[in-house]
């Protein structure tokens, strides 16, 4: 029994189209297709490659097998990329929302901030975002004094800052 390792063109063009999301969100980054709110830009970017590749996928008729494998593969990607974009476009803004719809009521910032640090006080906040930093070594105290790590810490900077660009974000 042998195995082949070459995708049927059904699938091929599925996996053209899962490298097609990035490239149309870098266009919809800049330029006169850009789109400011980032958002709005994830959500053109899907919907745009999506109608790609249906497109692509009807005008090579594949069989359901290859119709399913597909949307599977293109539905992972779609969810790989919301995952990254949302941590490069928002970073914890989304964590915030999350415990926001959680008290299930109006709230003042000071209340919203005590929901997101599980009660703690405000400065806990700011506790919770630098710990983040200074668990992952992006960060370090020396004295009284916060630095950012001269090699992890700065890569991590520029790359973020990078993608930021990158992405228009």
């Amino acid at each position: 029994m042998s195995v082949d390792f070459v995708p049927s063109l059904g699938v091929a063009v599925s996996l053209v189209a899962c490298g097609v999301l990035p490239m149309v969100l870098l266009a919809l980054s800049h330029g006169p297709l850009r789109i400011a709110a980032p958002g709005n830009r994830f959500i053109f970017a899907v919907a745009i490659t999506w109608l790609l590749w249906i497109a692509a996928i009807i005008a090579i008729a594949p069989g359901w097998v290859d119709w399913l494998t597909g949307a599977l593969l293109l539905a992972t990607a779609t969810l790989a990329g919301f995952t990254l974009w949302t941590l490069v476009a928002w970073g914890f803004t989304v964590s915030m929302l999350v415990a926001l719809c959680r008290s299930e009521r109006r709230l003042s910032e000071e209340e919203w901030a005590l929901a997101y640090t599980g009660g703690k006080p405000l400065a806990a906040f700011t506790r919770d975002r630098l710990g983040v930093l200074l668990k992952l070594r992006l960060a370090e105290v020396q004295g009284d004094q916060v630095v950012m790590s001269p090699r992890r810490g700065l890569l991590f900077a520029k790359a973020t800052t990078f993608l930021r660009n990158l992405f228009g974000v």
